[in-house]
């Protein structure tokens, strides 16, 4: 039995707020269980050099723990974890969005945690996906672009594994002990896009990991039923899975 008693593949209770706060173009209060995160979406004309030489846009991430996020204050909100931890959720979203299709905008996904418990990157993901989707939507509406660069809807998952038992969505007190620890983004197209694991405690044999990877393409379906849902009812409409 897990701390929370829940089964080795059973997601917390997961639940996302669309335009949380007033004032960014949109936002998304995110949950999973205990972790609670704040994305806000913003957009600035200040491209980099790079874009404008290719003719793209681009989408950035920034990733901060809130001092009060943690059993004890963190001193330090911005280090070389955060600095990690942003650039895979900024390539896991730019994943979602053809670039090309908002030349002129810079787009920075802020990514606050309000409290964490395990799986702080995932929910930063797979609340800024629903964020930049309601937010181009908007662009879409007022002009500022002619289409939209959805690609791909996006789920984000964690895994740990303890004595050959494998783990998903683990809270902190699982993540901290286990032998693996594994993050892994797919897409509704039946892909990856991200897969991050250190086995430092015990190596991972083929076997465990193919079997992960599968079960995140099973268990991706959850996360995209709920993001249409959340879309929706803001008002949103996307087709489902793999044919946008």
């Amino acid at each position: 039995m897990r701390i929370d008693g829940r089964d080795n593949l059973q997601f917390r209770q997961m639940e996302f707020k669309l335009n949380y706060l007033k004032y960014p173009i949109s936002s998304v209060l995110g949950v999973m269980g205990n972790t609670m995160v704040l994305v806000s979406v913003s957009f600035s004309d200040n491209l980099p050099d790079f874009c404008k030489s290719f003719g793209h846009g681009w989408i950035t991430a920034e990733y901060r723990l809130l001092p009060s996020s943690t059993p004890t204050r963190n001193y330090n909100p911005v280090n070389s974890r955060s600095q990690e931890i942003k650039r895979i959720i900024g390539r896991a979203l730019r994943s979602a969005f053809d670039v090309y299709k908002f030349p002129k905008h810079y787009v920075i996904v802020d990514c606050d945690v309000l409290q964490a418990d395990g799986g702080t990157r995932v929910a930063c993901i797979n609340a800024g996906f629903i964020a930049l989707v309601d937010a181009f939507q908007k662009l879409l509406k007022n002009g500022s672009i002619s289409e939209n660069p959805l690609r791909y809807l996006i789920a984000a998952m964690s895994f740990v594994v303890e004595d050959n038992q494998i783990l998903l969505d683990p809270v902190y007190l699982e993540d901290s002990s286990a032998d693996i620890d594994l993050n892994i983004v797919v897409n509704s197209d039946g892909a990856i896009t991200e897969l991050q694991f250190s086995a430092e405690k015990k190596p991972v044999n083929k076997q465990i990991l193919d079997r992960i990877i599968d079960i995140s393409f099973q268990k991706s379906a959850e996360i995209f039923d709920l993001q249409v849902n959340v879309l929706r009812q803001g008002g949103v409409e996307i087709v489902k899975h793999s044919s946008l």
